[in-house]
């Protein structure tokens, strides 16, 4: 098993925009640790969107038990906006939120910005709409399901030029659970997030072609979430994400 610290995903995902090498096993392997640093950037997003936490680094969002908030937020170049329609346990609309009554909740959230992290930069476009269940009368959890489509583009600068990856894909949130009630450690105890991406490249010996990839995001209730891409592990430490030096999240690779 092979370990990777912060900076030796950076590393990767900086190979990845270059694509210096000519080996194609360690080509693939920059491409799954780029895929996988995106992807599980977005998860860490969602899950503090969910009600879990966010960590010191995320969009700052608190969540009050009488109500279910759906305000607008946002750090580092990043615009967070949400709306929400409510519905009671037999399925009818209501105007507002009811901890008692209001069973389940509809979530439409956009991400828009941009990132600058000295020797790459990015802009992110993501569009989501989640629904959670399980909200009615005294809960000790709730369940997230939703679907979302996403665009991004990563700039490297390097000594031998600028490279660019852009990612475009869509993403299925299939039954993650969240502990009620929140605390620091109510991470997702169980559930998936799946990402279907193509990944364009500019400059470097792979520019001007596409490769397809998945990423799959799996919760077992510890910060440290697994991503899956192409065969390759990744683990992703939820509570560190969105450090200027954690662009890889603090991921470590299993072989």
């Amino acid at each position: 098993m092979r370990m990777l610290t912060r900076f030796g995903v950076l590393s990767l995902v900086a190979a990845a925009a270059a694509c210096s090498t000519t080996d194609p096993s360690s080509q693939d392997l920059a491409l799954n640790a780029a895929v996988a640093s995106v992807a599980a950037e977005g998860a860490a997003q969602h899950v503090e969107m969910m009600r879990g936490p966010g960590g010191p680094h995320g969009f700052g969002f608190r969540t009050d038990p009488a109500k279910f908030e759906c305000t607008a937020g946002g750090r580092d170049g990043l615009t967070v906006t949400r709306s929400c329609t409510f519905k009671d346990g037999a399925g009818a609309p209501q105007s507002a939120y009811d901890p008692t009554s209001t069973a389940s909740a509809t979530q439409h959230v956009e991400v828009h910005g941009s990132l600058d992290r000295g020797h790459m930069s990015a802009t992110i476009d993501r569009i989501s709409d989640l629904t959670v269940t399980g909200l009615a009368g005294n809960e000790t959890s709730m369940t997230w399901n939703g679907t979302g489509s996403e665009t991004s583009s990563r700039v490297h600068q390097s000594d031998n030029g600028q490279r660019q990856l852009d990612m475009s894909g869509t993403e299925t949130i299939k039954d993650v659970v969240i502990p009620v009630p929140k605390t620091e450690t109510s991470w997702p105890t169980s559930g998936t997030i799946t990402r279907n991406v193509t990944v364009t490249f500019t400059g470097g010996e792979k520019g001007g072609t596409t490769e397809q990839r998945t990423a799959t995001i799996t919760f077992d209730g510890t910060q440290f979430a697994t991503v899956t891409v192409k065969g390759d592990t990744f683990k992703f430490d939820l509570a560190s994400r969105g450090h200027p030096d954690r662009m890889g999240g603090g991921m470590g690779h299993h072989p």
